[in-house]
């Protein structure tokens, strides 16, 4: 038996490899653009030299034979159907005699039908997926033109990954592509064209027609007047549009928070933050709570929904950003930016800085305008209002304000070596510790005489520069009555800043008469 087993395999061998190299590809099956007739197309195979065509087109499965339609050479790799319209399903295979038939494929059967939406500018195109394709399907492309105008398709959209691989069309597999914002009244031609993932395959459906009725495409202004920062926590974005017959059914709000602020950044990656409804009035305002001003700019767009036309978009609007830090003793430079303004004029752009003490906002610079989104401006802080500096933007035009900049200063402390209680000068009738950027708590300031008798006690820092407001000041006297000319010592200590740093000093000074 082992001497025959060898011949066997050989035999075995030759036969398989025979049978493969005899298999038939049906390349394609597709409609012609031009004479609009199905046509197949095979790979050319060396081995054969005619082929059978066969063909089926009512309830097409596995266990339906498809009948015999022609026999062609196979030299021609291409044949077209004479009895087939291109509107109606037809699934095509190719045989010979030595070999099995090949996969069923199946022509791209084009609908295009009114929008679900019911607008009268929008078609919904429907198609049946390709069967079989060689190496597989990749995706659909979808193309256009306006009949009678256009000469060429123009290519629309991609839609990937839709694939049926079997022996029929099952009808809930239908595929469903809605094309909207088309023109008015104008007829339209559709083509749907199925391509492999080699790229070198491409079966094209039969073309449609669909004309268009008149749709309202009037826009509708949409403009971003402000962007204010509020309670320096979250941001508010103030819209305003016009009261169109025909409005808008929602009104979006997108943010993009590019890592560098850079006016120059793709907008593709805007995303919606806010939805308001049309509510028939023209101003409408979005709250965005998850922005944290502090950070820097954000850039925010409005778009109004509209059911049957192009979204109207707006300007491009961000919100004042205000940066600042502490230059010399007596300085603070700060500078803020802002990128995108409303649809107004606003060739100059005016803007306050403001300085805020308490409750008051007290504007310290103004007629301020960014030069490319920007303005540098230095500041000379106020010595007597503590260690704290606070500032913020105010846009003259719209009324938008910046988050609040915290500048903090270290205190700068001095002592006189000799005060006369009868000077003709005020600064010099009293002693006191000349402060500039007081602190706000923990002061303690004390007075001793040579023997150590505490004289004089003060727990809040003296007003700078303010000579007849005796907080803090040391007139020389004790329980009503001068004390005697000579060396006396003081003491003096307080804490500063958010990390409470500590800072103390002690001397001597002389009292004159």
């Amino acid at each position: 038996m082992h001497r025959y087993s060898f011949p066997l395999f050989i035999i075995f061998l030759f036969s398989y490899i025979t049978s493969y190299a005899q298999q038939l590809v049906l390349e394609k099956v597709s409609v012609d653009t031009v004479t609009q007739k199905i046509t197949i197309s095979w790979l050319y195979n060396s081995e054969i030299d005619s082929i059978t065509i066969y063909k089926c087109n009512n309830n097409c499965n596995e266990e339906n034979f498809y009948y015999k339609v022609d026999k062609v050479k196979l030299t021609d790799l291409e044949w077209a159907d004479p009895m087939a319209t291109p509107t109606s399903q037809n699934y095509y295979c190719i045989g010979w005699k030595a070999s099995g038939k090949s996969a069923p494929q199946n022509n791209i059967v084009l609908q295009a039908t009114l929008s679900d939406d019911s607008c009268k500018n929008s078609v919904l195109l429907s198609w049946n997926p390709y069967i079989n394709i060689i190496d597989t399907l990749d995706y659909y492309s979808i193309y256009y033109r306006k009949k009678d105008i256009d000469t060429f398709f123009v290519f629309l959209d991609t839609l990937h990954g839709t694939h049926f691989e079997g022996f029929y069309f099952e009808p809930e597999k239908k595929i469903s592509y809605p094309v909207k914002y088309l023109s008015n009244n104008t007829n339209y031609e559709f083509v749907i064209q199925a391509v492999n993932r080699t790229k070198k395959v491409f079966s094209v459906s039969n073309i449609v027609e669909f004309e268009t009725m008149t749709e309202v495409d009037t826009l509708v202004p949409v403009n971003i007047e402000s962007v204010s920062v509020i309670d320096d926590s979250y941001i508010q974005i103030d819209v305003t549009t016009d009261p169109y017959y025909s409005p808008f059914t929602n009104l979006l709000l997108l943010r993009y928070k590019p890592e560098n602020a850079n006016w120059n950044q793709d907008y593709n990656f805007f995303k919606v933050v806010d939805t308001l409804e049309y509510d028939s009035t023209n101003f409408y305002s979005f709250i965005d709570k998850y922005a944290d001003p502090k950070l820097g700019l954000y850039y925010y767009l409005s778009i109004a929904e509209n059911g049957c036309k192009l979204n109207d978009t707006s300007n491009i609007l961000t919100n004042i950003f205000l940066y600042g830090w502490r230059e010399e003793k007596y300085k603070d430079s700060v500078f803020f930016l802002q990128a995108g303004f409303p649809n107004f004029d606003l060739s100059e752009p005016k803007y306050e800085l403001l300085r805020i003490v308490l409750e008051d906002k007290l504007p310290i610079a103004s007629h301020l305008n960014l030069k490319y989104n920007y303005c540098f401006v230095d500041v000379l802080p106020f010595l007597n209002d503590g260690l704290i500096m606070q500032y913020q933007i105010k846009s003259v035009t719209n009324g938008g304000y910046s988050n609040i900049l915290t500048i903090e200063h270290e205190p700068i402390v001095s002592f006189a070596n000799a005060f006369y209680p009868h000077s003709l000068n005020i600064e010099n009738r009293t002693f006191y510790p000349i402060i500039k950027f007081p602190p706000e708590g923990s002061y303690l300031f004390v007075i001793y005489n040579r023997w150590g008798q505490e004289l004089f006690r003060s727990t809040h820092p003296p007003v700078y520069g303010d000579y007849e407001n005796m907080q803090g000041r040391w007139d020389g006297t004790f329980r009503g009555k001068e004390c005697p000319a000579g060396f006396y010592a003081f003491q003096l200590s307080f804490s500063y800043n958010e990390s409470s740093r500590k800072y103390s000093e002690s001397g001597s000074f002389m009292l004159v008469r």
